[in-house]
């Protein structure tokens, strides 16, 4: 007899907890005044529009936006090639010739490029310093191996540039 009375009483409390739980749901204004308003959502949508990213682990970003593609290693030394000429439309009509097979980068390079060096386009391993800031710029934005097909206006010219690696030198 005193199970019965207890497994009626428990089922009482069931119904009663579930009562409550139908009402406070059902009036989101109730739920809003005990609890105070869920902002998670507000400063999602938030970050999101800053341009916010999450890290692996849920954090978020500075609020500045990525340029969309993968990280880049931190580097100190590219290691360039370059066709140097006076005239964007030169540089356009050498990359039309490169990107068509025509020639291959090297060889128009040798055969084009006005670059005093006298390397025919090769500036080897070069630091930030030793570059114009708009080629470094540029070169960041091709690939290891690759070239860009849009020339590079720098102050001694227009620039097809080919970035042959990366590597960090440490400092003696």
């Amino acid at each position: 007899l005193s199970e019965l009375v207890s497994l009626r009483s428990l089922t009482q409390s069931a119904s009663f907890a579930l009562c409550s739980c139908e009402r406070l749901t059902s009036s989101s204004s109730t739920v809003q005044a005990l609890m105070g308003k869920d902002r998670r959502k507000d400063k999602a949508e938030e970050a999101e529009s800053l341009g916010k990213q999450q890290d692996k682990y849920g954090k978020k970003g500075d609020g500045k936006l990525t340029s969309g593609g993968p990280q880049m290693k931190s580097f100190s030394h590219q290691e360039c090639r370059h066709i140097l000429v006076q005239k964007q439309s030169e540089a356009k009509r050498i990359s039309e010739e490169v990107h068509n097979g025509l020639i291959s980068f090297n060889e128009a390079a040798f055969k084009y490029s006005e670059d005093k060096a006298g390397a025919y386009g090769l500036l080897g391993w070069k630091s930030v310093n030793e570059l114009d800031p708009d080629f470094w710029k540029a070169a960041l934005e091709c690939k290891e191996g690759d070239w860009l097909r849009e020339p590079v206006k720098t102050q001694w010219g227009w620039h097809l540039i080919m970035v042959q690696g990366r590597k960090t030198l440490k400092k003696k």
